[in-house]
C-alpha cells in the first residue's frame, strides 16, 4: 500500500515537474519569440530610419549670383539646414510647443505611415529607437528639416522662403513664432488664408515662450504687436530670370536633375543691378521687360520680365513680341556699313509705294535725300524702308543670323523697317544683336551662367565662351556708335537727358501697343520694353517712356560703377586710329560742309573715305566786280565881281488867245504783265521738300531747327 503510495506520489511530481518545464519552455518560447519580435521590430524601426536618410530628396538647383548670394531655389526638394544655422528664437518656440516625446512621435510619423498591424507595431517603437539613435538636438534638427508648414512646404528653408521669401537664417521672433504654429497647424494657421486665426496662434506661442523663459514680457507684447501679412510672395527674387535659366538646364540635364539633384548654379547675376531693374518697375507701377548685358561677354547682368510675378509670371523680356518700334533700323543701318556705305551715303526720304506696301512718316514730313546718319538720328520712317529696299531682304537677314536673330521667311520683306514682324521677336535677342557695335564689331551668345556643380562639388557643366563672331569690323562698330549718339543731341530723343556718352534706340510700336529702348554705353548694353497703358486706365504716358525708364537704370548703375569691362575709363567710346571724326558733312548733300551751310552734321569716315568736294552751299560767292568811279574836276576859283543890274524890259503887248483845238482818241494802252515772284528760297534750318508731296520739310516728330549747330 505504502509502495503504491509513494509510486503515485513520484508519478504526480514527475508530472508536474513536466507540466512546469513545459510552462518554463512555453514561457521561455513566448519570450524568444516576443525578444525576437522585439529585436525585428527594432531592426526594421532601424532599416526604416536608414532608409529615411538615405532615400531622403535632395533639393532643388541652387543659384547663385556673382557674389554667391542665393537667388532661388528650383523645385520642390526639401532643402537640409543644419541646426546651428537655425534661429535660437525658432528652436525655443518649436520647444514651447513640442515636448521631446511629442517630437519624436511626430518624426516617426514622418518616417513611417502605418498600413497593418505590423507596420503599427514598428511606428509604436520607432520613437523609442529614434531616441536611441540620435540626440535631442538632432532629433530637433531632424523634425524642423522635414515638418510640414502648410503651402506645400517641407521644412523650415522652405516655410521660410514661402512664407516670407528670406532665408531661414534670417526670421525674427516674430516669423519664428508663427512658423511653430504651421507646425502645429498646416492648414488652419495660414496667414494667406486665415490671418486672424494665424495671429491667435502666433500670439499664443508668444506667451508660451515667455512662460517658459524664452523671451521677456516686453518682447512678448512687443512681438503680438505687429500684423499678419497676407501678401503670397514667391521665395527668392529674380524670377523671370530663375525661370529662363531653369528651363535651358532642364533641356541639357533633364527636369529630375534641376528639381531633385541637390545641383549649385554660379550664375552671371549682378545683384545690384537686379534689384535696381526691379525697383524702376515697381515704382513706375509699368508691365514690361528689361535686359542688361555685359558688352565684354553677353552674359546677364539682370533681366525683369513683368512688375509682378506671382500674379503673372509670364516673362516680357523673352517671349516674342510682333510690334518692335524702330528696334531694328539700327541694324540695317549696320548692314549697309558692312557694304562700305559711309554715314554720309545719300539715302531717299521720300514717301512712295513699294509694291503693296506704303508708309507714312510722323505728321506726313519728308526730307527728300539726306544721308543715312540724318535719317537715322531722326528716326526717319521713309528713309529706312528705302534703305531696306536697296540693300536687299536677303542681304539683311544675313547680318542677322551673325547675332542670332533668327527672321522667319513670313517675316522677310520692308515692313521689318517699322518693327512689324508677325512671328515675333524677344527684347532679349534684340539686345543682344546691338553686341557688336559696343564690342568692336564682336557678337557673343549670351549666357546666364558660369558653372555647375553637384553635391560632391564635381562639375556638371560649364559654360565654355566660343570664339567671337566677327559681325563688323572695328571701325564700322564705332561708325555705328557715331550714328547713333546725337540721337540724344538733336535728333529724335533730344527730350531725353543723358549725362554720359551713349547710344540709344527708342521708338513707340507702330500700332501704340508698346514702345522699346535700346542702347548702350563703354560698359554696359541695355534694352527696355514697356507695355503702354491704355487711356481709359492710365494717365497719358510720355512718348519717351522707355526711352526715361532706360535713362533712369543707366544713370544708376553708372553712379554704381557696375559693368566694367575694362574700357576706357573716362566713359568716352574709344575711336579707333584710322577714323577720322568732327567732319563738318551737309545732310542734303553729304559733301563737306562750312557755316554757310543751313543743315549739317559732323561725321566721321575712315581713313580715304572722307569726301573731297565742298556742298554747294559751302561754296563761297565769287567777289563782285569793282565799278569803276567817274573823275571830278574841281571848280576853278574866279574872284569876286560887281553884279550889274540890268535895266527892266518893257511889257509885252498880250496876243488874242487860239481856238482849242479838237484832241485825238488814243487806244488804251494794255497792261503790262506783272513779274513772277521769284522762287522762295528755303528757310534757314530746314529741308528742301521733294516733290510729291508738297508739304513743309520736317524732320519726323521734330522741329525743323533741331541739327547740329556750325560752330
Amino acid at each position: 500500500m505504502e509502495a503504491t503510495l509513494g509510486a503515485n506520489t513520484n508519478f504526480e511530481e514527475a508530472r508536474w515537474m513536466k507540466r512546469r518545464n513545459l510552462y518554463l519552455v512555453l514561457v521561455l518560447l513566448v519570450l524568444l519569440v516576443g525578444a525576437g519580435v522585439v529585436t525585428s521590430l527594432y531592426v526594421q524601426a532601424g532599416r526604416h530610419i536608414t532608409k529615411f536618410e538615405e532615400e531622403r530628396p535632395l533639393p532643388g538647383a541652387v543659384l547663385f549670383d556673382q557674389d554667391g548670394e542665393v537667388i532661388k531655389r528650383l523645385g520642390t526638394g526639401r532643402v537640409y539646414i543644419p541646426l546651428d544655422q537655425t534661429p535660437q528664437d525658432l528652436q525655443n518656440a518649436i520647444k514651447s510647443t513640442e515636448e521631446g516625446t511629442s517630437i519624436n512621435h511626430r518624426l516617426a510619423r514622418q518616417i513611417l505611415e502605418p498600413q497593418g498591424f505590423w507596420s503599427r507595431l514598428q511606428l509604436a517603437i520607432l520613437p523609442t529607437v529614434l531616441e536611441r539613435r540620435y540626440s535631442e538636438r538632432e532629433r530637433l534638427e531632424i523634425y524642423l528639416n522635414n515638418a510640414h508648414f502648410g503651402e506645400g512646404a517641407y521644412g523650415v528653408e522652405a516655410a521660410s522662403q514661402t512664407y516670407f521669401a528670406t532665408p531661414v537664417k534670417d526670421l525674427d521672433l516674430v516669423q519664428s513664432a508663427l512658423l511653430a504654429a504651421l507646425a502645429q497647424q498646416p492648414d488652419g494657421a495660414s496667414p494667406f488664408d486665415s490671418p486672424g486665426r494665424a495671429q491667435e496662434r502666433r500670439n499664443a506661442i508668444l506667451v508660451q515662450m515667455q512662460q517658459d523663459g524664452y523671451i521677456s514680457k516686453a518682447q512678448q507684447d512687443e512681438a503680438q504687436k505687429v500684423p499678419i501679412d497676407p501678401t503670397r510672395r514667391e521665395p527668392g527674387y529674380a524670377h523671370h530670370f530663375s525661370d529662363y535659366l531653369g528651363n535651358l538646364l532642364i533641356q541639357e540635364l533633364g527636369e529630375d536633375r534641376v528639381f531633385q539633384g541637390g545641383l549649385r548654379v554660379t550664375t552671371t547675376l549682378d545683384r545690384d543691378l537686379q534689384r535696381l531693374a526691379e525697383s524702376i518697375f515697381q515704382e513706375a507701377e509699368l508691365n514690361g521687360g528689361l535686359i542688361a548685358l555685359n558688352p565684354s561677354d553677353g552674359s546677364i547682368l539682370a533681366m525683369v520680365g513683368g512688375r509682378n510675378y506671382v500674379q503673372d509670371s509670364t516673362n516680357r523680356a523673352t517671349v516674342k513680341h510682333q510690334a518692335v518700334g524702330s528696334s531694328l533700323r539700327p541694324l540695317i543701318y549696320a548692314t549697309a556699313l558692312q557694304e562700305d556705305w559711309a554715314m554720309n551715303h545719300l539715302v531717299e526720304d521720300v514717301q512712295r509705294e513699294f509694291g503693296d506696301f506704303m508708309v507714312d512718316n510722323t505728321n506726313d514730313r519728308y526730307w527728300g535725300p539726306v544721308t543715312m546718319k540724318h535719317a537715322l538720328v531722326m528716326d526717319l520712317n521713309n528713309a529706312a524702308v528705302w534703305t531696306l529696299n536697296e540693300l536687299g531682304i536677303e542681304r539683311f537677314n544675313e547680318f542677322a543670323q551673325t547675332v542670332d536673330l533668327n527672321i522667319e521667311r513670313v517675316d522677310q520683306d520692308l515692313r521689318l523697317a517699322t518693327g512689324e514682324v508677325r512671328e515675333g521677336l524677344s527684347l532679349l535677342h534684340l539686345t543682344a544683336a546691338y553686341l557688336p557695335a559696343v564690342s568692336d564689331g564682336n557678337y557673343m551668345p549670351v549666357s546666364a551662367f558660369q558653372e555647375v556643380t553637384d553635391t560632391q562639388n564635381q562639375k556638371v557643366m560649364t559654360n565654355q565662351p566660343g570664339t567671337p563672331k566677327r559681325a563688323l569690323s572695328t571701325e564700322q562698330a564705332y561708325l555705328l556708335t557715331d550714328m547713333l549718339m546725337p540721337g540724344t543731341e538733336y535728333g529724335s530723343l533730344r527730350e531725353l537727358d543723358i549725362p554720359f556718352p551713349a547710344a540709344l534706340n527708342a521708338s513707340s510700336a507702330h500700332d501704340g501697343s508698346s514702345q522699346w529702348a535700346i542702347g548702350y554705353t563703354p560698359s554696359l548694353l541695355m534694352g527696355v520694353y514697356v507695355e503702354t497703358p491704355s487711356e481709359a486706365e492710365e494717365e497719358p504716358q510720355p512718348q519717351l517712356l522707355a526711352g526715361d525708364l532706360w535713362v533712369q537704370f543707366m544713370t544708376a548703375a553708372m553712379a554704381q560703377d557696375h559693368g566694367d569691362t575694362g574700357k576706357d575709363e573716362s566713359g568716352e567710346f574709344e575711336v579707333p586710329d584710322n577714323v577720322e571724326t568732327d567732319v563738318l558733312i551737309d545732310v542734303f548733300t553729304g559733301l563737306l560742309a562750312s557755316e554757310r551751310c543751313p543743315q549739317v552734321e559732323r561725321d566721321s569716315f575712315i581713313e580715304g573715305t572722307k569726301p573731297p568736294q565742298l556742298a554747294p552751299c559751302a561754296i563761297p560767292p565769287p567777289p563782285p566786280e569793282p565799278t569803276p568811279q567817274p573823275r571830278v574836276t574841281p571848280p576853278r576859283e574866279t574872284p569876286p565881281t560887281t553884279p550889274i543890274i540890268p535895266e527892266p524890259e518893257p511889257e509885252p503887248e498880250p496876243e488874242p488867245e487860239p481856238e482849242p483845238e479838237q484832241e485825238p482818241i488814243l487806244p488804251e494802252p494794255e497792261p503790262e504783265p506783272m513779274p513772277e515772284p521769284p522762287p522762295e528760297s528755303p528757310p534757314e534750318g530746314e529741308p528742301i521738300a521733294p516733290e510729291p508731296p508738297a508739304t513743309t520739310p520736317s524732320p519726323e516728330n521734330q522741329d525743323m531747327e533741331a541739327t547740329e549747330p556750325v560752330e
